[in-house]
């Protein structure tokens, strides 16, 4: 039994899961796009990047570090939901989010990690959890 409460402690904290992605081959003065997969919990749903309500926390993926330049981030369609006579503009289940990334003239060839942080806040349909943040590696191949 004991072995088994730092799992359940994980499943708690975690609300959403990022599958890794998989490695995108860059060529130098090029742009890539690259889409990371997201699924949220059943029963849950997180804020969309464009929230109806100032209060809400959005989801929002930014990338810090790495070889590439983010020309832009998109975002699925969010849903439209009722909870407690507020509309409220969400995500549930799998979606993606696609990033534009241009790549330098000057970069360096070879292999490297664009880390990202993925923010957002999970919800159900009672409650909203603390917001929390999940570290994103993209693995990367500049030629």
């Amino acid at each position: 039994m004991l072995l088994l409460l730092p799992l359940c402690s994980w499943a708690q904290q975690n609300k959403l899961i990022v599958t890794p992605p998989e490695m995108i081959t860059a060529k130098r003065g090029a742009t890539v796009k690259q889409t990371l997969r997201v699924s949220v919990l059943p029963g849950l749903h997180v804020n969309s990047d464009k929230p109806k309500d100032e209060y809400l926390i959005p989801l929002k993926l930014t990338w810090t570090g790495g070889p590439l330049e983010t020309k832009s981030v998109s975002y699925p369609k969010p849903e439209d939901i009722k909870v407690g006579g507020q509309e409220l503009a969400v995500f549930t289940g799998s979606f993606g989010i696609e990033t534009e990334f241009k790549v330098p003239e000057n970069a360096s060839a070879g292999t490297t990690n664009m880390t990202g942080k993925l923010r957002y806040q999970a919800c159900n349909n009672e409650m909203c959890f603390r917001p929390a943040s999940t570290e994103v590696k993209l693995p990367v191949s500049v030629e």
